[in-house]
C-alpha cells in the first residue's frame, strides 16, 4: 500500500482543528443560532441531541425567512441577455449584476455600499469589495507574493468593448506593468466569466501569481441574508451565515486536483476532486452554483466565513498564475526562493447556474452539476438495465489482499495472504450465505506482490497459485457472475521495477529533481526505509497502460481497478517540453479510450472529474467531510451528483471506530459496503508494507460481512438505478433522502424511535417507503 496516503503530511494540527471544530459543534461551545440547550428534552437526551448538531451531520433546515428584495442600482447599463437572466455592468466601477427574469431576484458582484459603510472596514478590505478583481503578483527578484486589487493598485480601465452577451473589460495596472482583460458574457447556459490567457501583458516589474474576477459575487454580511455557502469538502459541507461568529485565521482553500508536486513539492493540501461550488440566498428561494469550466487544473476554491478578516461570507475560484518554489543550487540543499517564469497554460473561466425555487439548494445544486456534467459528455452512460432493474441484489466489494513484500534472511520475499484458490473459495462460501453480487477486485496478485514491483508486470504471483490459479479463480467468478478485477496503478513508480527506468519514466519537478517521496511511511514500517517512491510520467503510464490492456484481454479479464491514476495528477519538466497538468488530464482521457477500446471496465478510486467518463464504478467513496471550524454541517454533494449514474462504494469497513454509525451513513449516502479480506490472519501483515490493515481476516469478518450486506439490500435495493432528488433533516440526527422512482430512505442515528405520520423509524435504524419506477 503506498504510504502515499501522507501520514506525516495530513498533518495533526489540522486534524485537531476539524476534531475540535465537530466538538464545539456538538456542545454548543460555538455561537449559533441553533444552539443551546435542547428544550424539553431529558439530561441523556441533551447530550445525545447535542451530538447530531455537530458539523458530522447536517442541521434542519431552519424556518423559511424571505430574503430581502434586491433590485439594479444606479448606474448600471444592460449588457446582455438570454431566455431567464439579464446581465448589467456598472458603468463606473465595472461590477456586475444578474437579474432573474422570473423572479425578480438580483445577484451583485458588490456588496451593498450602505452595509460596508457601516461594516468599520480597513481601506484594503473595502477597496477590495469594490474591484473587479482580485490578485497576488510577484516583483522581479522577490519569490514573496504580494495581494492587491484593481482599486488599491490605482487600476484603470483602457476599453470596454461589446461582445455577444457581455463585454470585454481591459484593465491596467500602471504601477506595477500589468495589464489583463476581464470577459463577463451570458449564454444559453448561465454567466461565464472569464480571463483570456492571450490578453495578459506583464511589461513592468510585477508578474501576476493569481486572479479572482468577482470574487464577491452573491457575498452575505453575516446573517442579513438566510443562506449558507457550499464547499466540495469531501462529500460535501456547508457554511451557513450567521450573525455571531467565531474569528478564524485563515479560510478554506480547496486545491482542485490536489497541489501540483512538480512544482510545489509535497505538503498538505486540501485537495478537491470536483472544481464546483455555490451559494444559497433563503433555501427554496435563490441559489447559484459554480463550476471552474477553463483553468481547473491550476486553480483552488476559496471560501471565507464571516470572522476572517471581515463580516462577510464569500466563495469563489482564485486561478494560479505562477508559483513560488525553492530551486537548490547544491547538493547540501542550498539554494534559492524564486518563481515560475511561465504563465501557467490557457484561458481561466468560471460558469455561473442560477437556481430559483425548489431547486435553489445543495440538493438542487447537486442536479444542475450533473447535467452539467451530462451535457459535456463528462459521465459514463448510464446502462440500460440501471434504470428500471431493482430486483438484482445490491453489491458488495471484497478487496482480496493477495501477496505482499516482507524481510527475509536474504532480500525480501513475497508473503502469501490470500491465494488465487483461497479466493475462490471465500467467495464460493459468501454465495452459500447468500451474498450473491460481489465485486471482487485483487490486490497484490502478481509478481513482487503489491508492493514489490511497480507498476504491476501482468504476471501473476506463482506464491499466489501463478497463472493457473488465477485462470481458475476467473473461469469461477465468470460462471457465478461475479465481476472480478485485478487492482493496478499508473502513477506510482518503485525503483527495481523491471518495466521502468527511473531516469527516463519517473516524473521530474521544475528543479530538474526526480519527484520523489518515502513509500512507506515512518508511522506504519521503519523496515522499509529504502523503498522510494516516485510518480510515473503520464506518457509512460500510458504506453504501460496501452500493452497491458491487451494482455488483460488475452487473459480473459473485463474489468480493472485503477487505484491513484484517476485521483493524483501532476505535472512534468522532464524532457524538452514540460507536461503541464492540462496535458495530463489529457493523457489520462487517452488512457480511458485504451480501455473502451479493449472492452474493459474501469473501476476507479476517488476519480478526478476527468475521469468520471471511463469509471464504471467509484471505489472509496467518501462519506464525511473534514469537519472544519467552520463548516456547519456534511452534505452527500457528490453521492447526489452520481446516485444512479454510477455505483459507487463506501472506504473499507475494517477501520471504522463506529460500525453501527458506519452503517447508517453508508444507507444514508446509498452506498456500497466493502470490505479488504485476507486468508491469513491480520497479525502476519505486520513485518508488511501494508501493516496498518490490522484486521483482514476473513473467518473474522465473514459475519459482518453478510451483515451489511443484507442491510445494504434492505435499504438500497429498492433504490438502485434511480437519482437522489431531495433531502430533508425533520429533526437533528433524522434524514429522508427522496429518490426519482418515488422510493426515500429514511435514517435515524439517535437513541430513540422517530414517527411521522405512518412512518416509523426505528432508533439507530431506517425504513423505506414509497417506490416505483425512476
Amino acid at each position: 500500500m503506498a504510504k502515499r496516503k501522507q501520514a506525516v503530511r495530513i498533518g495533526l494540527g489540522l486534524a485537531a482543528i476539524a476534531l475540535a471544530g465537530s466538538i464545539a459543534h456538538a456542545f454548543g461551545q460555538t455561537p449559533d443560532s441553533r444552539g443551546g440547550p435542547v428544550p424539553g428534552a431529558a439530561p441523556g437526551e441533551q447530550e445525545e441531541q447535542a451530538f447530531f448538531r455537530s458539523n458530522r451531520f447536517t442541521m434542519p433546515e431552519p424556518a423559511r425567512a424571505d430574503v430581502p428584495k434586491t433590485t439594479i442600482g444606479q448606474g448600471y447599463a444592460r449588457i446582455g441577455e438570454n431566455a431567464g437572466l439579464e446581465l448589467y455592468m456598472d458603468q463606473t466601477t465595472y461590477a456586475i449584476a444578474v437579474k432573474n427574469k422570473a423572479t425578480g431576484y438580483v445577484w451583485s458582484s458588490q456588496p451593498d455600499s450602505k452595509t460596508m459603510r457601516g461594516e468599520d472596514l480597513n481601506e484594503d478590505w473595502l477597496n477590495a469589495m469594490q474591484s473587479p478583481f482580485l490578485f497576488d503578483y510577484f516583483q522581479e527578484g522577490d519569490a514573496t507574493p504580494a495581494s492587491g486589487n484593481y482599486r488599491s493598485q490605482h487600476g484603470k480601465a483602457l476599453s470596454a468593448k461589446p461582445v455577444p452577451g457581455g463585454m470585454d473589460v481591459t484593465y491596467a495596472l500602471p504601477d506595477l506593468g500589468i495589464s489583463l482583460t476581464v470577459r463577463t458574457v451570458l449564454d444559453d447556459q448561465g454567466l461565464v466569466v472569464s480571463v483570456p490567457n492571450d490578453a495578459i501583458a506583464e511589461k513592468g516589474s510585477g508578474r501576476l501569481a493569481s486572479v479572482q474576477p468577482y470574487p464577491f459575487l452573491g457575498s452575505v454580511r453575516q446573517a442579513d441574508v438566510p443562506g449558507y455557502l457550499f464547499i466540495p469538502d469531501g462529500s460535501g459541507a456547508l457554511i451557513r451565515f450567521r450573525d455571531q461568529q467565531s474569528r478564524f485565521d485563515e479560510p478554506y482553500v480547496g486545491e482542485i486536483y490536489g497541489s501540483d508536486v512538480a512544482t510545489t513539492g509535497f505538503g498538505f493540501a486540501n485537495a478537491v476532486s470536483y472544481p464546483v461550488f455555490g451559494i444559497v440566498h433563503g433555501a427554496g428561494q435563490n441559489a447559484l452554483m459554480g463550476v471552474v469550466e477553463q483553468g481547473k487544473a491550476n486553480a483552488e476554491i476559496v471560501a471565507y466565513p464571516s470572522g476572517v478578516n471581515t463580516n462577510y461570507y464569500w466563495v469563489s475560484p482564485r486561478f494560479k498564475i505562477r508559483s513560488a518554489y525553492f530551486q537548490p543550487t547544491s547538493q547540501s540543499m542550498g539554494g534559492i526562493n524564486t518563481f515560475t517564469k511561465a504563465r501557467t497554460e490557457g484561458d481561466k473561466s468560471t460558469r455561473y447556474v442560477f437556481l430559483s425555487g425548489r431547486e435553489a439548494d445543495y440538493a438542487g445544486m447537486a442536479a444542475a452539476y450533473r447535467a452539467y456534467l451530462r451535457r459535456g459528455g463528462q459521465l459514463p452512460e448510464r446502462p440500460a438495465a440501471a434504470a428500471s432493474d431493482t430486483d438484482r441484489d445490491v453489491p458488495v466489494e471484497i478487496d482480496f489482499l493477495g501477496g505482499d513484500v516482507e524481510p527475509g534472511l536474504i532480500g525480501r520475499h513475497v508473503l502469501k495472504l490470500t491465494s488465487f484458490e483461497e479466493a475462490k473459495a471465500i467467495l464460493e462460501d459468501l454465495r452459500k450465505q447468500g451474498v450473491t453480487r460481489v465485486t471482487a477486485v485483487l490486490k497484490g496478485w502478481n509478481s513482487g506482490g503489491l508492493n514489490g514491483a511497480r507498476p504491476a508486470k501482468p504476471s501473476f504471483a506463482g506464491e499466489l497459485g501463478g497463472r493457473s490459479g488465477f485462470e481458475a479463480l476467473r473461469d469461477y467468478a465468470a460462471a457465478q457472475g461475479i465481476a472480478l478485477s485485478l487492482e493496478t496503478d499508473y502513477t506510482d513508480l518503485l525503483k527495481g521495477s523491471p518495466r521502468t527506468n527511473v531516469r527516463t519514466d519517473a516524473a521530474r519537478m521544475i528543479t530538474d529533481r526526480l519527484v520523489e517521496y518515502p513509500f512507506v511511511s515512518k508511522f506504519v514500517s521503519s523496515l522499509y526505509k529504502d523503498l522510494n517512491g516516485y510518480f510515473l510520467r503520464p506518457q509512460s503510464a500510458l504506453r504501460l497502460a496501452k500493452d497491458d490492456f491487451g494482455v488483460f484481454r488475452e487473459d480473459g479479464l473485463t474489468s480493472l481497478a485503477l487505484n491513484g491514476t484517476g485521483s493524483t495528477l501532476f505535472s512534468d519538466y522532464g524532457g524538452k517540453t514540460p507536461l503541464t497538468r492540462t496535458d495530463a488530464m489529457g493523457t489520462y482521457g487517452k488512457l480511458l479510450e485504451e480501455a473502451g477500446k479493449q472492452s474493459l471496465r474501469l473501476l476507479v478510486n476517488r476519480p478526478n472529474d476527468y475521469m468520471l467518463k471511463g469509471a464504471s464504478a467509484y471505489l472509496g467513496m467518501p462519506l464525511e467531510s473534514s469537519q472544519f471550524m467552520y463548516a456547519t454541517d456534511t452534505v452527500p454533494f457528490v453521492e447526489m451528483v452520481l446516485h444512479g449514474v454510477v455505483d459507487y462504494y463506501a472506504k473499507d469497513a475494517n477501520h471504522q471506530a463506529d460500525p453501527a454509525e458506519d452503517v447508517l451513513r453508508m444507507i444514508e449516502y446509498g452506498a456500497y459496503p466493502s470490505f479488504v479480506i485476507t486468508k491469513e490472519p491480520s497479525w502476519k501483515l505486520q513485518n508488511t508494507p501494508s501493516s496498518d490493515q490490522f484486521s483482514t481476516a476473513y473467518g473474522d469478518w465473514a459475519p459482518e460481512i453478510k451483515r451489511r450486506y443484507d442491510l445494504a439490500n434492505e435499504a438500497l435495493k429498492p433504490v438502485q438505478g434511480a437519482y437522489m432528488t431531495g433531502r430533508e433533516v425533520p429533526e437533528y440526527g433524522v434524514v429522508k433522502v427522496s429518490y426519482s422512482n418515488g422510493a426515500a430512505v429514511w435514517v435515524n442515528y439517535t437513541g430513540q424511535d422517530y414517527r411521522s405520520g405512518a412512518v416509523a423509524v426505528k432508533a439507530r435504524g431506517f425504513a423505506v417507503t414509497g417506490g416505483g419506477e425512476p
